[in-house]
């Protein structure tokens, strides 16, 4: 695994944090042009990646982002997106239905949260490793409503160092480079589905000198994370917004 010293002035977290000038209502855009259709092997998953939305109050932010379903009315996204926001919030699901949801799990170093939803019916993804090669990016870029995929590339594991969310200390991450179809905001949270249907990778960051370049936190890193949620119910702070 190549050792790389992550420069944090290249890279952008990928959140979708708006601030709202005067009411907490989140701003919508129209589906980028270069999203494409979900391809046939990977339809079945399309209706266990979420989007979510709530209010970070400390900042005056409305969060919006995107997470997936990895057991059964459990959902991972990124640390980084939901800092901050309020207990309760809720996630909707392609079909436009949603549900009340809260954090139970919040790791700011990782950059990994897990969210409980009680009534949510979404089957779980199946997360594992997987070697670097094709792989498509599925969420909700920018807070559209409408879920999009992204044909991308792993090109390499990297055990990279980096700081947390709030750039307070240095962490070491294995990570995924990528690069591909335009990578924007509001796809963090947003799982790398390789074919046959795995997870092996969660989309957190892209690089700001080049939109076609991005990076996922491996399936290793949340694995723990995600396994010592399973039976979390009791929501906890999700601390301060990390900008």
């Amino acid at each position: 695994m190549t050792r790389w010293l992550w420069l944090p002035i290249l890279l952008v977290l990928s959140g979708c944090s708006i601030t709202m000038p005067s009411s907490p209502l989140p701003i919508r855009a129209s589906t980028p042009a270069d999203a494409v259709a979900l391809p046939p092997e990977i339809v079945s998953e399309k209706q266990s990646v979420v989007r979510f939305s709530g209010l970070a109050p400390a900042c005056f932010k409305w969060i919006e982002g995107t997470g997936f379903v990895y057991a059964p009315q459990r959902v991972v996204t990124a640390a980084h997106v939901v800092a901050g926001v309020t207990r309760s919030f809720s996630v909707t699901t392609d079909d436009g239905e949603a549900y009340p949801a809260r954090v139970v799990a919040f790791d700011p170093d990782v950059d990994v949260a897990i969210l409980y939803v009680p009534d949510l019916p979404a089957p779980p993804l199946h997360i594992a490793d997987a070697p670097p090669g094709d792989a498509h990016l599925l969420g909700y870029s920018k807070g559209t409503e409408r879920e999009v995929v992204r044909p991308i590339k792993i090109e390499r594991y990297i055990e990279g160092e980096s700081f947390d969310i709030y750039e307070k200390r240095k962490v070491t991450r294995s990570i995924l480079e990528l690069s591909g179809a335009n990578m924007s905001p509001g796809l963090s949270g947003g799982p790398l589905i390789v074919p046959g249907g795995t997870v092996t990778g969660m989309f957190f960051a892209m690089a700001t000198d080049a939109p076609n370049r991005g990076y996922a936190l491996a399936a290793e890193e949340f694995l723990p994370i995600t396994n010592g949620a399973n039976d979390a119910t009791r929501p906890i702070s999700t601390q301060q917004c990390d900008k």
